[in-house]
């Protein structure tokens, strides 16, 4: 009775997938190739590496550190604040000549007046002496890192910071799809070229008084080119796209930075830390390992607003 309820149940047909499932498998396929929603069974193969891919960015997205204010009180007084930027000007330049400010900020709908989006800015050390008191002397030549930060951008501006890791979440997947997207495009283009080389090389070989050297090039070409055509196959891409989204830590991380400064950008020992501060980072990677800093970072409107205007009204000055 027992081995026949067993092979009942292994003939009973695998519950439908869910509808959230089902949109996540869709929107996978359409941004990496199409070709893949030919394959049978490519839905159920596909679904639990893109919730586990999903769910992995929705992870990330709540470990980004914030909201934390962005303004130029908060230079004076948070001491992280005063580490991003270089002054109290610098956070009114980057509101007045950020895009997501002049494209989204004004016309959204705000939580107190404040909405909260993604800043991201790159990290960079630079080498140099300084001065610092050993005993009762005072050295000038003393080896020193200063930390800062280039390339602040605002991103993603949502209400709340509740609904900016929900989009921060999907958005994050986006790119992880678009990355693998980039990936296969680069493939293809291979391909072609190497269609191109073999023909050259066919020519050559043919024209050749001595074909040897020109046939082990094109025994080389055409082995690539095979390489390349199965590694397209859409039933290839699949099992491709399954193994990269069921660990996409690779493609993806964000990773604590633990960094003590003082209040010039000089970084210093945490233990003897003294008037620095310790301060802590998430830096986010991708693919193309270029590393970002980023934390939610709540933009008062007015503060925007404000910066917009007098970045347009010093424009008009400059240019009549």
């Amino acid at each position: 009775m027992l081995a026949i309820m067993t092979l009942l149940d292994w003939l009973r047909p695998a519950p439908p997938l869910d509808a959230a499932t089902q949109r996540l498998v869709a929107r996978t396929v359409a941004a990496v190739d199409p070709l893949i929603g030919q394959v049978g069974g490519h839905e159920r193969k596909l679904a639990p590496a893109v919730r586990q891919a999903f769910d992995y960015c929705a992870g990330i997205a709540e470990l980004i550190p914030g909201p934390i204010e962005i303004s130029r009180g908060a230079f004076a007084t948070d001491p992280l604040v005063h580490a991003l930027f270089g002054s109290a000007d610098a956070i009114e330049t980057m509101l007045a000549t950020s895009q997501c400010v002049r494209e989204h900020l004004p016309a959204m709908t705000l939580d107190g007046g404040r909405c909260c989006a993604l800043l991201g800015m790159r990290p960079h050390e630079k080498h140099g002496f300084g001065t610092a008191l050993a005993g009762e002397i005072v050295r000038t030549d003393v080896p020193q890192k200063t930390l800062y930060f280039t390339d602040h951008t605002l991103a993603e501006p949502s209400p709340d910071a509740d609904t900016a890791r929900a989009r921060l979440g999907e958005v994050l997947f986006d790119g992880l799809l678009k990355g693998f997207a980039s990936h296969v495009a680069d493939v293809r283009a291979t391909h072609a070229d190497l269609h191109k080389e073999e023909a050259v090389a066919r020519a050559k070989a043919r024209a050749a008084g001595d074909p040897e050297t020109h046939t082990r090039r094109l025994e080389k070409l055409r082995a690539e080119l095979s390489a390349t055509a199965d590694a397209l196959r859409p039933e290839r891409l699949l099992d491709t796209l399954v193994k990269a989204l069921s660990d996409p830590a690779p493609y993806l991380r964000l990773e604590p930075m633990r960094i003590a400064v003082d209040r010039t950008g000089v970084i210093t020992e945490a233990a003897t830390a003294g008037d620095s501060d310790v301060l802590e980072f998430a830096v986010l990677s991708g693919r193309d390992q270029r590393r970002w800093v980023v934390i939610l970072a709540l933009i008062n409107r007015d503060d925007a607003r404000q910066a917009l205007e007098r970045f347009e009204s010093a424009r008009r000055y400059i240019v009549i």
